[in-house]
């Protein structure tokens, strides 16, 4: 159906487009790793131990309202660091559910936030 013009042509093309194709995925994913911490050993965060994880959590048990008001996430009612401070302490992070303070599925959705331990 095509004619040897349009065959040779896309003969010469097609490879040249695909070259061109994964080029700029080469290079679209550059940038990305060369921003990542976990690819510089050099960044302060590279190889940050466990330990620093807990300092970006919230303590359920000692943090403001303010504090955890930073909880408040799509699912979770508007009420939630209120219902959190109202049933302190917290032995574990599953007492929030126990206490009746948060649903299980609420606690699903923060528990990667939240510890009961003090950050020293």
């Amino acid at each position: 159906m095509l004619n040897k013009l349009s065959r040779g042509l896309l003969k010469r093309e097609i490879p040249m487009l695909i070259a061109g194709l994964l080029t700029v995925t080469a290079c679209a994913e550059t940038p990305k790793q060369a921003n990542n911490p976990a690819n510089n050993p050099a960044s302060p965060t590279a190889a940050a131990p466990e330990k620093s994880n807990s300092k970006l959590k919230i303590n359920i048990n000692t943090a403001p309202i303010a504090e955890l008001d930073k909880l408040e996430l799509p699912g979770t009612k508007p009420s939630l660091s209120e219902r959190i401070q109202a049933a302190r302490p917290y032995k574990t992070i599953d007492d929030l559910v126990t206490k009746k303070a948060i649903s299980a599925e609420e606690l699903g959705l923060i528990k990667s936030l939240v510890t009961i331990e003090d950050n020293k």
